[in-house]
């Protein structure tokens, strides 16, 4: 199809608030998908399409004039442009390689570019040029914003999320490089203090020259090296701050910063630092009505400025997001919509303007006058304002931000385009010039479009099935006329047939539905039918009168899927004309013979389709992305499983190359299109498949192509995607394609004949409907009216069996909203209800007589016995409901009792770890041993077995311990030969044994090697005498290295665990101690329950057993009294539990019968085997029956005898059990003392088990003090050693930098060296011209050389420009930076200026007279010449002071990097001194006696800093001596005190004698001169002052409240009065209000007539300004002419004086 010719871009439409540039005084440019759209501010568009690859960052300047956009793609290229010509100016390559994230432009000709993955570099163009400046790494961290200073190019400002750094660019003729200055960042909150210092925290005190005199840093304490090391501050800065959002610079070289947060910085230009003007109120102090405070700035804003009364005259969060400088002030808008201008004085804040635009902000840009700035909204609309004026807001474009959802052609003979947008709004474009005509919106969420070819109408689908008719017939005012609503759920097919007669549309599922497509029938749905799975995607092609539909589905329902069926049905007029033997029921679904529907597979998944003629389908294979066209059978297969049911591509096509593609047909239906996620659209002549034109409106990485559509006239295309852009593409055809393309317009011209009756009556009709109203919303939801409903049914049923009638159900009614679909099935079940009618009555009333019958049957059950009763669930004739409620609570109880046993296996998973690790892994399980009279508890230490490496370890220090001390021993045994034996070299041992300083001087012997011993007092513990003790432990004066430290602790972890065990084996006797003690006191308790039964005592017996902590397996085991719940058995478990219940019973039954053993015992001994004493006294004297039966009186002689026998038995048997009573008590006390005496016996040995606990745990934490103090040191030693890797590594990167900074300086001195070298024979040159001038003009007289000479002299007045960068002032100006030309065109402006002057200078009018014309041109070349060279010269001395400067400054560098390593190396070395004396200067562990410490105690512990170790010798020595002084002094000292002791008396009561005189003296002074006043007589005259006293304060009391009445009274006064002052106050405020308003007017009036002076003062002004510049031009001209004829007389002067000197005679004195 390339031979039809191309599609050209025509116009693309859509904003979505990106960056948007002026690059002209008023032409506004921004981004538009791939391509750069230009808005005027009159309105007029155009467009230009962007070849590259990709859609990259763009940006303008407005300056020059000129605009850059980058590719996106594999090493992306920078294309710039020129405007308005749009000619390529330059192609920058080798920037990125993968993409750019950011372009900008200096205010002169260097363009800025930041790439993104995987290199994120920064570099500096000049683009003009396409030269590669300057390029450097930053971070991976995205820029909020980037800036050129507009006054000075040399300095960019880099803002992220995180940081702020300003880069500054160094030159040195054609070298620049790029040096980072950082901004540090200040905290949000303003009450956060920048340089908070830590808190001193208290320590252990050092010692002179110990390790803790080694200052490390942060980095060296975490352990780690490199660039970690150098971001820990940065990772450990917890402080909230800024983030910076958007920057703009000063004149001044300031910038200011505007936050996300709301914040407004202040960069200092010089010093670089951050200084917050404003901080936003927190959000809890920002109502929604009215401000409390306008923000916390630096200085109380109620001192600088009134307390803003509205909330946008608050900064808030988001506020700040777009700021610009302009010389009014700041403005800043952002997210809240408001435009501000603030001005900053000081530390002042001040919002002097402020406009609500009503909209977001994301983009604010100033015209190049910065009379007027350009505001862009993410909502797609673009305002234009000018500063200084609120009311000039405008509203330029609104484009109306969002994706579009789908776009289509309108009926035949219109030249507009009908799109639809995701938020539901309906626009109307214009084909031809891209103007958004007119739009409307639905209300609601669209999903589908389709524009009628019968009439000017569009359908409009949404998500909740509704179905939006609108009135295109008047393009300039679209209506909504009609909604219906087929089914629910969002509408995701729509489209009409060729001819406009039907519509034909599907939800997500598997139905599509047919409805009438012309709006005089109101779209009535003719029906629907089924298909099989859901719906991919529905076309339809018509074929005289018959439509063919054509649906693929998935019947997997899968949606990343593609198509696997095929289904075709057809529409006739025949079908149409009687509809209802169409039908299979009342729901309107036809029949498949009626619609002559047929089903196919797919033998590939399938994305898209297309019917054409013949029956040919096209679609695109999922798998390979290629487009296929098949034949489809007219007939319908027999079988779905037969052969000819299977479609296989029959030829294949190129297609996209990402899956997701869709395909249509043109209206012509000779060429077939493709488009998808790839962003290409593909276009296809059907007779020339193989042949394709290709065009990428879209990007593949925002989804590509969404939607598509041709023109009716198939001359135009349009586009749409996901990224809110509308594109159009226009055909610019060939000879070839115009007569191709001259069938298409046929074909429009021929249908619109064909339907033109058709159209106007429908569109009549269209016209004539009313605008449809969005109906109100219902007060209460839906689902609470359909709860409503079903309420009401449920009490009517209720009633009805309450009253014992028969319920009819209601006829139902369909709902407000009822679809179509919903209304036939409720047709179809009103049909039903008429059809079974009689037979719901008769089943009702069948029910009615049943339920009649139940209830006389409960009624008789309530009367029946209780066991005879039937329970409530036996009624209940619905047995399924019975049993779906059982097995809904057995379900129920099997969940919870699965999650019961998970449960319970959680926590016996976690009981067995806490066991395995606690207790089984215990080698000596933990126990306690609590005394029996006291709360003391002692408990042992539960100790783990040793691990296998933990032994080996201790194997191996051994080992190597018990060699070096062996070695040890044979070098003293080589070195002590021949010298002095060990008794004399005991003799030289030290008094004191604090050290062991001496042990290799120590000689052979056992009582030398007794004597080496270390006493407790310098080993540090006293684990030597509990078990600890061992000959292999190091000395602490020996622990220098590393590997002696570490077999150190592990010989000390030993003797730790030896310890342990000496203490537990210790504790186990004691433990078996207690366990006799208690076994015995159990032997005794069973006699004390004997005699305490025997004598009938009711004492408490002490009885003790091994509690929970003696015995901890009981924690282990669970008693069934422990437990307080019944136990749940199953019904296995209780029928064993019965069985066994029943065997018992019966063996306690069969011990019941006749047992001879018990028998004959019984019989023989009375039922006992052993006669006991206390058996016998319990047993009563037998008591003669004559005494029972007989009275005294009645007694013989012998029975009186007998009586008295009796008697002395009784007081025998009495005394006898008296006596054995008192052996019991006193065995009973005996015991029990026994019992007591043991039990103390035990607490006291268990007391002194508890004291040497104690010692124990003082010893085991004296040997771990030691493991941590060499731990310490351990660690110590490696930071100490990352310290100096770390020093290394920065020593090697200076190293690394210094080479580098010396290589470049190197470089730059021999740069200037040869630049140098260039300039100073250019100097040469020049000098060289001005003085061979004469040799040049030998020819001419010596007058005429004189004056070519000066005129040779003379220059040209150019423009002369103060420096690059300062300013042409202008007052009237309103940009900032007022005119900055770029140096580039300084350069050019001076040579145009210097050009024009010169050829003034050349004329012949200035030519001297007499001068030959050659000589003249040959003075004028040369002068011209010596100009150049001067210019010259000039600019190459700027060049070589530049590089003089950039050469400094990497010598200076060079010289700083060479200070810096010095620096490392002294680090490095102190370092390594630090680590020496850190091995030599060790730490050791005393142990002192109470009272040999001398030192102060301090705030927490000793500090031992200036402290000394010595012997007590010499400490007793020195205090003895001082004792006999002491004496002695205070003997002299008691004498000197006795002496003064009767002087000091003596004077003290001579002071006392006077003393009391002068008392005297006073008292009678006072008696004398005392003033009798009335008080004092009245006191002495009355009688009863106390009286007279309560009176008057009684008169004062009645007083005070008269006063305080008086008072009320005069405050009520002033309230009324305060009243009627507010009221006033209030009159005044409107009156005053009114004032303001009048006042605003009459401003605006006098704005009007100055504006209306101003221009006419201009008008005026034009003739005064003309006539005097002609009269400027007029006395310059005369200036100049006389300064000319000056010059001629002066030379003429000269000349003559010339002559004249001639004539006078030489006068020469000789010398002698």
């Amino acid at each position: 199809m390339d031979q039809f010719g191309t599609l050209e871009l025509a116009w693309t439409q859509g904003y979505e608030g990106t960056e948007a540039h002026y690059i002209d005084k008023d032409i506004i440019c921004f981004q538009c998908g791939k391509s750069i759209k230009f808005v005027a501010e009159n309105g007029l568009e155009t467009v230009f399409a962007f070849k590259g690859n990709g859609q990259g960052p763009f940006t303008a300047h407005k300056i020059n004039k000129c605009f850059a956009m980058a590719e996106q793609c594999l090493n992306p290229k920078i294309y710039v442009f020129v405007y308005p010509t749009m000619r390529q100016l330059g192609v920058l390559e080798g920037g990125a390689q993968l993409e750019f994230q950011q372009l900008v432009f200096s205010a002169s000709e260097y363009l800025l570019s930041l790439s993104g993955l995987p290199d994120f570099e920064m570099t500096l163009w000049k683009y003009e040029k396409n030269m590669k400046l300057a390029s450097v790494k930053i971070g991976s961290t995205p820029p909020t914003s980037i800036c050129f200073n507009p006054g000075n190019w040399r300095q960019i400002c880099v803002t992220t999320d995180k940081a702020i750094t300003v880069w500054q660019t160094e030159q040195a003729d054609d070298k620049y490089i790029l040096l980072p200055q950082h901004v540090k960042l200040p905290p949000v909150d303003p009450n956060v203090a920048e340089d908070e210092k830590e808190r001193d925290v208290l320590t252990r005190a050092s010692t002179r020259m110990t390790q803790y005199t080694v200052d490390l840093p942060k980095a060296a304490i975490a352990g780690l090296v490199g660039e970690m090391a150098e971001r820990l501050s940065e990772i450990q800065d917890q402080t909230v701050r800024v983030s910076p959002v958007s920057q703009t610079w000063t004149p001044t070289g300031d910038i200011y910063v505007g936050c996300k947060g709301g914040h407004l910085l202040k960069i200092d230009g010089e010093l670089m630092k951050a200084r917050v003007l404003y901080y936003p109120p927190p959000a809890a102090e920002t109502p929604r009505s009215r401000a409390t405070s306008a923000g916390h700035s630096k200085t109380s804003i109620g001192d600088s400025q009134p307390i803003a009364d509205e909330l946008s005259a608050m900064v808030l969060e988001g506020s700040v997001n777009c700021i610009a400088l302009h010389r009014k002030g700041l403005y800043a808008v952002g997210t809240d919509g408001i435009l501000r201008r603030i001005e900053t004085s000081g530390d002042e804040f001040k919002v002097a303007e402020q406009c609500n635009i009503g909209v977001p902000i994301s983009s604010l840009a100033f015209s190049h006058s910065f009379g007027r700035m350009a505001l862009c909204s993410p909502k797609g609309s673009i305002h234009l304002y000018e500063a200084g004026t609120p009311a000039s807001l405008y509203l330029l474009r609104d484009f109306h931000h969002g994706q579009f959802i789908a776009v289509s052609a309108m009926a035949t003979g219109s030249e507009t385009f009908v799109s639809i947008r995701e938020d539901g709004e309906v626009q109307v474009w214009n084909v031809t010039s891209g103007q958004l005509m007119s739009s409307i919106s639905i209300g609601a969420q669209a999903t589908a479009l389709a524009c009628s070819p019968l009439a000017h109408i569009a359908l409009v689908g949404s998500m909740t099935g509704h179905i939006y008719c609108v009135d295109l017939t008047d393009v300039e005012k679209l209506r909504i006329v009609h909604r219906f609503r087929i089914y629910g759920g969002p509408v995701t097919h729509l489209q009409f047939d060729e001819n406009g007669r039907y519509i034909l549309t599907a939800p997500e599922g598997d139905e599509v539905f047919v409805a009438d497509g012309r709006p005089s029938q109101k779209f009535k749905v003719l029906g629907y039918t089924v298909v099989d799975g859901s719906i991919k995607s529905i076309t339809n092609f018509t074929n005289g009168q018959i439509l063919q539909v054509i649906v693929t589905t998935n019947d997997k329902h899968e949606k990343e899927q593609g198509a696997n069926k095929l289904t075709i049905f057809t529409l006739t007029d025949t079908l149409i004309k009687d509809l209802k033997i169409s039908y299979n029921s009342l729901k309107n679904d036809f029949k498949d013979e009626a619609i002559n529907k047929m089903q196919f597979h797919l033998t590939v998944p399938t994305e898209g389709v297309a019917f054409g003629e013949n029956n040919t389908l096209y679609a695109i294979n999922q798998r390979n992305k290629k487009i296929y066209s098949v034949s489809v059978p007219e007939t319908k297969p027999r079988k779905m499983t037969s052969p000819e049911a299977y479609l296989s591509a029959e030829t294949e096509f190129e297609g996209h190359q990402l899956a997701g593609a869709k395909i249509m047909l043109s209206p012509h239906n000779k060429w077939l299109a493709s488009y998808g996620t790839d962003g290409y659209i593909m276009l296809r002549a059907k007779g020339s498949m193989d042949r394709h034109i290709s065009i990428m409106p879209h990007e593949y990485r925002l989804d590509g192509v969404h939607a598509a559509a041709f023109s009716e006239d198939c001359q135009h295309l349009l586009s749409s995607s996901h990224d809110g852009v509308l594109a159009c593409y226009k055909w610019n055809f060939t000879a070839t394609g115009l007569s191709k393309a001259k069938s298409a317009i046929d074909m429009v011209r021929s249908r619109k004949a064909r339907l033109i009756t058709s159209q106007q009556q429908e569109d009549e009709f269209v016209q004539s409907l009313t605008d449809w109203n969005m109906p109100e919303p219902p007060s209460r939801s839906a689902s609470a009216l359909q709860q409503e409903d079903r309420e009401r049914t449920e009490r009517k049923k209720q009633e009805a069996i309450d009253q014992d009638i028969i319920y009819k159900t209601p006829t139902p009614t369909p709902k407000a909203d009822a679809t179509w679909l919903e209304e036939r099935e409720l047709e179809a079940l009103i049909d039903e209800d008429k059809q079974y009618a009689d037979t719901k009555i008769q089943l009702r009333t069948q029910i009615r007589d049943i339920r009649r019958t139940i209830q006389e049957m409960m009624k008789n059950n309530e009367g029946l016995p209780d066991i005879e009763k039937l329970g409530r669930h036996e009624f209940d004739l619905d047995v399924d409901e019975q049993s779906k409620l059982q097995s809904l609570g057995e379900a129920e109880i099997a969940r919870v009792r699965e999650e019961i046993e998970f449960d319970n296996l959680a926590k016996m998973y976690l009981r067995d770890m806490i066991k395995k690790e606690c207790w089984d892994e215990m080698k000596v399980k933990g126990r306690a041993l609590q005394a029996f009279n006291s709360n003391l508890e002692v408990s042992n230490f539960p100790m783990k077995e040793r691990t296998e490496a933990v032994v080996n370890a201790l194997e191996t220090a051994t080992k190597r311990r018990q060699i070096e001390i062996a070695e040890l021993a044979a070098r003293k045994q080589e070195i002590e030969q021949g010298q002095k034996p060990a008794s004399h070299l005991k003799y030289q041992q030290r008094p004191y044994s604090g050290a062991s300083e001496f042990d290799d001087d120590l000689g052979e012997g056992e009582e030398g090697e007794e004597d080496a011993k270390e006493l407790p007092s310098t080993t540090g513990s006293l684990g030597a005498q509990f078990g600890g003790g061992s000959d292999l432990f190091y000395s602490q004066f020996e622990l220098h290295t590393r590997e002696q430290k570490i077999t150190q602790i592990i010989l000390l972890e030993d003797a730790i665990h030896r310890i342990k065990n000496t203490f537990n084996k210790e504790f186990d006797e004691v433990f078996a101690k207690k366990e006799q003690e208690i076994s015995k006191i159990k032997d005794k308790n069973k006699r004390i329950i004997k005699i305490m039964e025997d004598l009938d005592f009711a004492e408490e017996i002490m009885d003790y057993e091994l509690g929970p902590l003696e015995n901890p397996e009981m924690l282990l085991t669970v008693d069934d009294s422990e437990v307080k719940v019944e136990k749940f058995l199953t019904a296995e478990q209780r029928k064993k539990l019965e069985e066994q219940e029943k065997q018992e019973e019966e063996r306690r039954r069969l011990e019941r019968g006749d047992n001879a053993r018990e028998r004959a015992l019984d019989m023989m001994m009375g039922g006992v085997l052993e006669i006991k004493k206390e058996d016998e006294l319990k047993k009563d004297v037998p008591k003669p029956h004559f005494m029972i039966n007989k009275a005294e009186e009645e007694w013989s002689e012998e029975e009186k005898k007998l009586a008295g026998d009796y008697e002395k038995k009784v007081k025998d048997l009495n005394e006898e059990r008296e006596k054995y009573r008192k052996q019991l008590e006193t065995e009973l006390r005996k015991l029990q003392g026994i019992i007591q005496d043991g039990m103390s016996g035990f607490d006291e040995t268990l007391n002194s088990l508890f004291l040497k606990k104690i010692k124990v745990m003082m010893v085991i934490y004296q040997e771990e003090l030691k493991i941590q103090r060499l731990r310490f040191t351990l660690l110590k030693e490696e930071e100490l050693e990352v310290r100096e890797k770390e020093l290394v590594r920065l020593q090697q990167h200076k190293k690394k930098l210094k080479q580098l900074s010396s290589e470049a300086a190197s470089e730059s001195s021999k740069n200037l060296a040869k630049f140098k070298d260039e300039y100073d024979i250019l100097l040469a040159e020049d000098k060289v011209m001005d003085r061979s001038f004469k040799r040049e003009f030998a020819d001419v007289s010596a007058v005429m050389q004189d004056q070519l000479y000066r005129l040779f002299r003379k220059r040209p007045r150019g423009q002369k420009f103060k420096g690059v960068d300062t300013p042409v002032l202008d007052v009237n100006s309103a940009n900032p930076f007022t005119e900055r030309p770029s140096t580039a065109r300084q350069n050019a402006a001076a040579q145009a200026s210097i050009n024009a002057a010169l050829e003034e200078m050349d004329r012949e009018s200035n030519m001297p007279e007499g001068l030959e014309g050659h000589v003249w041109k040959r003075m004028c070349t040369y002068r011209k010449d010596k100009i150049y060279s001067e210019q010259l010269v000039k600019m190459k001395s700027l060049v070589y002071a530049e590089m003089t400067d950039f050469e400094q400054r990497r010598k200076n560098e060079d010289v700083a990097l060479e200070e810096e390593i010095r620096d490392i190396e002294k680090q490095i070395k102190s370092l390594k001194e630090d680590r020496q004396r850190f091995t030599l200067n060790l730490e050791v562990q005393l142990m002192l006696k109470q009272g040999q410490v001398e030192v102060d105690a301090g705030s927490f512990v000793h500090d031992y800093t200036n402290s000394v170790l010595t012997h007590r010798t010499v400490v007793e020595e020195l205090n003895s001596t001082i004792k006999q002084l002491g004496e002695s002094k205070i003997t002299s000292m008691v004498e000197s005190k006795d002496f003064r002791k009767g002087i000091i008396q003596l004077e003290w009561e001579h002071k006392r004698m006077l003393m009391q005189m002068t008392d005297l003296q006073n008292k009678m002074k006072d008696i004398q001169f005392i003033k009798v006043t009335r008080e004092i007589q009245a006191f002495l005259n009355e009688a009863d002052y106390d009286a007279k006293k309560q009176q008057e304060i009684a008169i004062l009391e009645q007083t005070i409240l008269l006063q305080k009445k008086h008072h009320d009274k005069n405050m009520r006064e002033k309230k009324r009065t305060f009243n009627e002052l507010q009221h006033t106050i209030q009159s005044k405020d409107k009156e005053n209000s009114g004032l303001d308003i009048e006042l605003k007017e009459i401003n605006v009036c006098v704005n009007e007539r100055n504006h209306i002076d101003q221009v006419n003062a201009d008008r005026r002004m034009d003739t005064g300004a003309e006539r005097r510049y002609q009269e400027i031009v007029q006395r310059r001209k005369l200036v100049d002419l006389a300064k000319a004829q000056a010059q001629e007389v002066a030379v003429l002067r000269a000349e003559v004086e010339r002559l004249r000197m001639r004539t006078f005679p030489a006068l020469v004195q000789v010398e002698h």
